[in-house]
């Protein structure tokens, strides 16, 4: 049975690249998407994710792990108990949460693998990982919900949408959407016509409405 489901687990992951590949996100349970990059000595892994798929799929990876966090939701972090890895690097906010793993407050570059933080309205300490053209942002470039209304900070989002410009890259992924793979160019367009809202901000305002995206 263990056999088999492993085969079953290793059918779901989505191809990138020879070296880079995903299981994609589910409702239930409601987990994230989950990033593998292979490298010459280890596989990195994005999120950890939520349920036994995610779990398999992790432990199924042979050879040196390590396991990069993009923040704190349950559903990027709940299985981080139950897999192996050698190495976990996280935001100091996150390892409130996590309890373990080194933390990562300055960008780090690893043989051909970066990790930085990002500025994020959606929350508070979130990593990045980018291997080639590919970019794991995780939900870190989302927005964030107040009073029942989808919001961006436009004091934070005014240093985020700089930051992913600067990324050396052409795809963003990001977690939870139905294009998990998305041009970065095509993206950027998205959140710097966002941000250009701030011009029409009342005083006092530092909230920019984002639900007609919804």
């Amino acid at each position: 049975m263990i056999g088999d489901d492993i085969v079953d687990i290793s059918q779901k992951i989505v191809k990138l690249t020879d070296n880079i590949s995903y299981l994609p996100a589910t409702m239930e349970p409601f987990s994230c998407d989950i990033g593998f990059v292979k490298t010459n000595d280890c596989t990195w892994i994005f999120d950890v994710g939520v349920g036994d798929d995610a779990v398999q799929a992790i432990n199924a990876v042979e050879g040196k792990k390590k396991i990069v966090i993009s923040h704190f939701h349950p559903d990027h972090i709940k299985n981080l108990p139950l897999v192996t890895y050698d190495e976990l690097y996280v935001s100091r906010n996150t390892r409130k949460y996590t309890g373990c793993g080194t933390v990562l407050e300055t960008a780090a570059d690893f043989n051909g693998v970066r990790v930085l933080p990002m500025p994020s309205s959606h929350a508070k300490g979130c990593l990045v990982l980018v291997a080639g053209e590919y970019a794991f942002l995780g939900d870190g470039a989302f927005c964030t919900m107040k009073e029942d209304k989808h919001v961006y900070n436009v004091q934070i989002l005014g240093q985020m949408v700089p930051f992913l410009d600067s990324l050396d890259c052409k795809y963003f992924c990001l977690s939870h959407e139905q294009l998990f793979v998305q041009h970065k160019r095509a993206v950027m367009a998205i959140y710097h016509e966002i941000y250009s809202r701030r011009e029409k901000l009342e005083p006092g305002n530092f909230l920019i409405n984002v639900d007609d995206y919804f």
